[in-house]
């Protein structure tokens, strides 16, 4: 891996470990900014790229490191509420790059695909929380779906902003 790559990587993830700790206090759903960096990456960065910094940080969070939000970590996060969302960053991250590859970096590409990649993400979340809780899809969507709607928008704006001005700057460029 070369330099420049090994140096985006690396600053991503790290954005994306301090993103994920970056928390706004909303009752009853945990809301950090976690999928922000998400969204700037799957933006920004190469497909292969971006699967590696999900991979790494997953990875990190695995063996305990505390790089999930509220600086938790460990095996029992992928078997928990959280563990779909986590694993949905695959998705968020595919799914972006697929609708940016048949599309262009402007400002409704990159918010079509950044809500296309966001919801994936939040329904893989979802699925993962019905059948861990045992509950119908209508409470799932209700626990699950709905209370992000509002805030990953507000997310995806910010996203797109991020994004647009990263994507003028020489280290991205390789």
């Amino acid at each position: 891996m070369q330099t420049t790559k090994l140096t985006r990587t690396s600053l991503f993830l790290v954005l994306l470990i301090i993103c994920s700790q970056l928390s706004i206090p909303i009752p009853l759903i945990p809301l950090t900014l976690q999928t922000l960096a998400v969204g700037v990456i799957a933006s920004v960065l190469s497909v292969s790229e971006g699967l590696l910094i999900i991979s790494s940080y997953l990875l990190m969070g695995l063996v305990g490191l505390p790089v999930f939000a509220n600086f938790t970590g460990g095996i029992s996060i992928f078997f928990s509420p959280l563990g779909g969302y986590l694993m949905g960053f695959f998705f968020y991250i595919l799914i972006t790059k697929l609708v940016l590859h048949f599309t262009s970096t402007n400002i409704y590409s990159l918010t079509l695909a950044n809500l296309a990649g966001a919801a994936i993400q939040l329904l893989v979340g979802t699925i993962w929380i019905m059948f861990y809780a045992n509950i119908s899809l209508s409470q799932g969507v209700m626990i699950g779906f709905g209370p992000f709607i509002i805030p990953g928008l507000v997310k995806i704006y910010l996203v797109v902003i991020i994004s647009q001005r990263l994507l003028n700057l020489s280290l991205l460029k390789s």
